[in-house]
């Protein structure tokens, strides 16, 4: 009997552990497939999990609109020679975990 209690104790606890605290997983997807220098680019990160905070960082060519820390954020596509691609890093955060992504943007 004394076993089962202790099992039962054990189980709860690890149940309990594993749903609290979540890991987050970052995500974030694109309005277009492609862009036009001076085009508008618009990311959407709520398909990230578990997240608390975004921080979304671009590369060179690009000029973000917005403060850079909302679940969406917007960036003009600055003329850049050579390159046919521009990327932005997404930091989504919560108390648990932090995870990065990049993402890179094709322009025409």
């Amino acid at each position: 009997m004394k076993y089962l209690f202790l099992a039962s104790v054990a189980f709860l606890t690890l149940t309990f552990a594993s749903s609290c605290g979540k890991s987050v997983e970052a995500c974030a997807n694109f309005n277009e497939s492609a862009y036009l220098v001076n085009d508008t680019i618009f990311l959407d990160a709520s398909c990230s999990e578990n997240a608390d905070t975004y921080l979304w960082e671009p590369q060179a060519g690009l000029q973000m609109l917005g403060s850079g820390n909302a679940v969406t954020e917007r960036f003009i596509v600055l003329p850049l020679s050579g390159i046919l691609s521009r990327t932005i890093d997404l930091t989504v955060t919560n108390s648990k975990s932090s995870r990065k992504i990049s993402k890179s943007a094709v322009v025409l």
